[in-house]
Parts: structure tokens; sequence; C-alpha cells
């Protein structure tokens, strides 16, 4: 599942190319694409396919893309034709006059609207599987260094571009896993709200989706982060990493994640575009890492929380200390003695500021929260009053940290701890519940008879059919007896039966939920899962848009820096392609702990390798760029000047030689 921020960056880099452009200037003349290992067999030979470049669609593609159940086509529907139809010859998509018109924002995908020769709207749902970015490069950029490259030495591969006049705006992904939709109705694609932009539906449908999973006969008993994770109704864009930071922010679930949509909104986009280079996302190593400023506690050895929020950690830390004698504890709250919530309202003050939708009295309850707004200048909206409340409301005598003091939210720097749970790393300052606890019984509705199964309603077992004996076989010469007819029995008139009553609801006894197994990391583990030290000591992709696949790389060079569109860029020369070849093998050498060693010659073969295999494309293709070298200053004694002018003057005197 793609995460909330990246899929917004994508969307929000298309609706700045498109607003950059002039109006109705988009107009597609061509789709690329990459083909699968599979395709690339099933074109000719000699063919920018079959080689492993990304080449152009035609009308008659009919590949498809998406997870192996449920795969949509690559190219649009209403514009494809039939192979080899003369009644229906191959059309050009620069033909059908697809003008891209409109953009829009969604936590799992990015929509585009099209408009074609005849002014019909056809829609394209992008849908960003795993490891996917948009990307806009210029026309130059993509003909001189993506198209040159192929898939398997580029970096990334093209899931799908669309080809403008000046630009090619290409969906860049790892392995593939993209999916796209095309449709003429908006309605039939993806409806899920953006928990930022329509709050209200967002909560209309967790209310729905609450209802449907309570009505069912299933326990339940899974893990909230999980349930939330692989939800495909609600939550969209709640992902691996965006899952501990929502559980470190949350007194509700709900208001935490409006919170995090805002920010990522009002906040994201400026850090993005200070990397853009034309319309492409260029960072170097050092700027891959400025992302995690932005996380709280995923990736991050430390974080940086409030003086409350300290308090209340170290009173749930003495809350456990003081129940580890215990046999067996419910995790019940208790007035005096917790276990409270470590929760601090300025992290999730978007959502207790809204005017309307405010769920502050679920938080606080109704009277607490009206004194609260009173002292922060909040307007007080009561849309409902909350059940039950896991906070120590002596804590909260203010709302939010005076604007005089400075940096309230950094008074403390506790250590992180990493779990694994249900196949997932989970990052978290708190400590989890010990092994001596128990959670609390749920009650769950009454089971209704009606709708249990038939197998389940019959308390006997089925009668298993036996198969009839063969017919004896007849002797030679015995006459066949005749045939009995038998006369088909009166049906019995049977008496009316009295109405029974419909049966009672079987009530059923609390749910005692099974607690997830959850395992704390060692210390080797969780140093090697910190976003610095994979960044800065390995070659794989962290979290966050600054750091994916398709993001161009930027190389210090001699006075300007020089910068790579994708790996193995024919256009770089040789120097610096080596040096970032180095580079990368290089970096695992550099990690603490590692013993000093230098790089052996099967590494360095294959480095020279990839630079080797570069220059012969640049010799085939491409004429290598000269970066002209900077004049060395050097200094000159004025007499040493004037001596080599008059030697270049002058003739050379003869010496005369005197013999005695």
């Amino acid at each position: 599942m793609p995460e909330f921020c990246e899929a917004l960056v994508s969307a929000l880099l298309c609706i700045y190319f498109l607003n950059s452009s002039p109006p109705g200037s988009l107009l597609v003349k061509n789709l690329w694409a990459d083909a699968t290992i599979a395709e690339s067999s099933d074109h000719p030979e000699g063919s920018r396919a079959a080689l492993g470049h990304v080449y152009p669609l035609e009308s008659t593609c009919t590949a498809l893309r998406g997870s192996s159940d449920a795969q949509t086509p690559l190219y649009p529907p209403p514009f494809a034709t039939k192979l080899d139809d003369p009644e229906d010859p191959p059309i050009p998509i620069i033909k059908r006059g697809l003008t891209l018109v409109e953009v829009e924002t969604h936590p799992r995908n990015v929509i585009l609207r099209f408009k074609d020769n005849v002014s019909a709207d056809c829609w394209c749902q992008v849908q960003l599987l795993k490891h996917t970015v948009a990307q806009a490069f210029s026309k130059k950029d993509w003909d001189e260094a993506v198209c040159k490259v192929n898939r398997a030495d580029r970096g990334f591969k093209v899931g799908l571009a669309f080809e403008f006049e000046d630009y090619v705006l290409a969906f860049l992904t790892l392995d593939l896993l993209i999916q796209f939709h095309w449709s003429g109705d908006r309605a039939s694609l993806a409806s899920q709200p953006d928990v930022y932009l329509n709050f209200p539906q967002f909560l209309d449908d967790l209310v729905k989706w609450i209802t449907k999973r309570r009505g069912q006969q299933t326990d339940r008993s899974g893990n909230a982060m999980t349930a939330v994770r692989t939800s495909t109704e609600i939550f969209a864009g709640a992902g691996v990493y965006t899952i501990p930071e929502l559980w470190h922010m949350a007194a509700r679930l709900c208001s935490a994640y409006y919170h995090f949509g805002k920010e990522a909104h009002t906040t994201l986009w400026p850090l993005v575009k200070r990397f853009l280079v034309g319309f492409v996302i260029c960072v170097s190593e050092e700027d891959r890492l400025l992302y995690s400023d932005r996380l709280n506690v995923h990736g991050k050895d430390r974080s940086y929380v409030s003086a409350r929020f300290h308090e209340l950690l170290s009173d749930l830390e003495l809350c456990f200390e003081w129940h580890s004698d215990d046999p067996l504890w419910v995790r019940q709250c208790d007035e005096v003695a917790g276990p409270f919530d470590v929760f601090e309202p300025e992290l999730i003050r978007h959502a207790l500021e809204i005017e309307d939708m405010n769920l502050g009295t679920l938080i606080f309850g109704a009277d607490h929260w009206a004194y609260l707004c009173a002292e922060a200048g909040l307007p007080a909206a009561f849309p409902s009053e909350m059940a039950s409340s896991w906070l120590n409301m002596d804590k909260y005598t203010y709302l939010f940290h005076p604007s005089s003091q400075r940096k309230p939210l950094q008074a403390f720097h506790p250590y992180t701890q990493l779990y694994r749970l249900a196949k997932a790393d989970i990052w978290s300052v708190i400590p989890a519940f010990p092994d001596n606890s128990a959670p609390i019984p749920r009650r769950r509705p009454p089971l209704n008879p009606r709708e249990l199964k038939p197998e389940v309603e019959s308390s006997s077992p089925a009668p298993i059919p036996v198969k009839p004996p063969p017919p004896a076989k007849r002797g030679k010469g015995k006459p066949r007896a005749p045939r009995q007819t038998k006369s088909k029995p009166k049906p019995k008139q049977t008496k009316p039966q009295p109405r029974r009553s419909p049966p009672k609801p079987k009530p059923l006894p609390p749910l005692i939920p099974k607690p997830t197994p959850i395992e704390l990391s060692t210390s080797f583990v969780r140093e090697r899962a910190l976003l610095s030290y994979i960044i800065k000591y390995t070659q794989d992709y962290t979290v966050g848009p600054l750091d994916y696949c398709g993001i161009a790389r930027r190389i210090k060079g001699r006075g300007e820096d020089v910068i790579l569109y994708c790996q193995c860029d024919p256009r770089v020369t040789e120097f610096y392609l080596r040096r970032h070849a180095l580079s990368i093998a290089t970096a695992k050498l550099k990690a603490k702990g590692v013993e000093k060693q230098g790089l052996g010659s099967k590494v360095l073969g294959a480095v020279e390798g990839k630079v080797a295999k570069v220059a012969m494309a640049q010799k085939e293709n491409l004429p290598a760029p000269k970066m002209p070298p900077k004049n060395k200053k050097k200094r000159h004694s004025a007499d040493r000047d004037l001596a080599e002018v008059g030697l270049v003057l002058s003739p050379r005197k003869r010496r005369r030689v005197v013999v005695d």
C-alpha cells in the first residue's frame, strides 16, 4: 500500500506541472512503458522492448498491469484496436486528441482527467501500489538519458509515461507493480475521501466500516494497527510508517489522522519543491535525511517530546513496575493508578482547532473540554460525549503550550524502541504491555440462530450417499420377468402446523482478545533499521517522497553539481560514473563495527564493467558532454616573465670558445 505522503507528493507534482503549462498545451503525443521479461520475448528481435528499453505503445497493445488476480489494461480501452483486423486499423494516440486538463489528489492514487477530440472526458486512475513516484522529464532528458538505458541498469522501470510536446510525465516504479484504471466516468473510480479535504465524509465512512465489522460474528481480536493498515475501505494511505506516527500522536485515532493529513497538505510540498530541477525531484545523500526530521518515531534514534508527555511516560513505566509481581492483571484503567494514555494534545493541534466536527469531547469529556476551550480561546463544539477515557485529567490543566515557551515539544528526547508486530516494524517510545497483562474482555452481540449456516443448525451428521449395487446379470435362456407397475400413493393430508415464534438470540460470553505476539528487537537489529544507517551505509530505499527509486541523484562535481536522471546516465563522464559506482560499493564498508578493508577484485571488476558499458553507449549513441576544466592559477614573477619574453624575441648567441 502506498503511504499518504508519497501519493500526495506525486499528485502535487502533477498539479504543479499542469499549472505551469499553458492551458490546452498538454496534448498526449505518445504513451511509453517498460515491458516485463515475459512481454519482451513476444516483441520482435532487436526492437526496443526486446532489448529492455522503454518503448512507445500502439493501440493494439494488450499488456496488463496490477495484482495478479485483478489486472487491468495498460492502454486505454476506449482507444484500443484489435491486432490484424483490417476493419479496425491501429490509430495513433495523438489522433485521439487527449489533453490533460485536471489532476486530483487521493490518499492512494493519482487521478488524471483528459479531454479527447470530441470534448469527452477520459479519466485515468493511477493506482500507486508500491514504490511508485511521478516525475516530469524534459524531452531532452527523456530522449538522451531514460530512453538510452536498459531497464535493468536504469534503477527504475517506467510504469506508464505520457509524452507531451516538451515534457514527458512518467510514473516510475521499482518492479512494475502499478495499475491503471481508465473510465469515462469519475464516479466509477476510487471514492475514498481524503481525511483533510473531506473530514465529515471520512467520519461517515468510518462509522459504516465499524458498524459492518461489529455486525459480523468474528472475534475481531487482532491488533488495531494491523486492522487499520490492512483495511481497504478506510484509512487510505495509512501504511507501514504512517501507523507508528499516528499511534504516537493519538488520543483518538481520527483526530491524529486529520492532523497528519493537514500537515502533509500544508507543509510537505514546500519541502519537496526545494529539490526540483525543472519538474524532476533531485536529491543528494544528505537531502535524503531531511524527511526524517518530520517524523516523530519511525526510524529515529530519539524522539523529542514535551515535559507533559515525558511525565506521563514515566507514570506508565511505574504502573508496569507496580504490577510486575502480579501473576496476571487486566489492563483496566484505574482512576488513580492507571494505566493512562501517554498523550500530548499539541501533537493533534490541527484537529482540536476545527470549528465544526471537533472531536474534543470524545477525548476529554464535555466538562473538561469546555474548560480547555475557554483557556485556549477555541469555540466549544460538542458533537457527542465520550463513553470512556484513558486520560489522566489532572495533567491537562492547559491545552496548548504558551507561545512564549521555546521549543516545548523538544524538552526531552527519550530513545525509541523497535518492535516486530504482524510482519511489520513498529517504532515507539512507549513500552509494550508486559506479558503478565491481559486485554479487557469485550462484549459481543447476541448470536441469531437464523444467521447460522445449515451445517451448524443440524445436530446430526448428514447421511453419506451409498451407491446402489449393480443389477444382477440374467442367465442365458431364462425368460425376462414381467415388469410390475406400482400405483402412486395418494398424498396424505397434513394438518396445518401452528406458527412458531422466531428463535431468540443466543447470548455469547464476553470475548477475551488474544494478545498479538510482539517482539522487542535487539540493539543490533534496531541500529541497522534506523533511517540514517540505511541511507548512509546501504543502497536500500527508506520512506518519504525524497527517497524513491525514480528520484534523480545529485553528485558533487567541479563547480556545479552533476545530476544523474537515472543510473548509468550516458551523458555523464566516466569519472563521475566511476565515482558514483565506487561510492555505492563502499557504502557498507563505512558502517560502525565493520572491519576496514578494501574492495575485492570481483567488486572492482563489476564497477569497471558498468563504466565500460556506459562508455560504449556514449560512443554509439551520444557524444559525451565535455566539461571545460578550470584554469589553474599560477604565480609568476615579473622578472621571470620578462626573461621568458626576451628569450623568445632575441636570437640565441653562440658562445666563443678560447683555446690557449
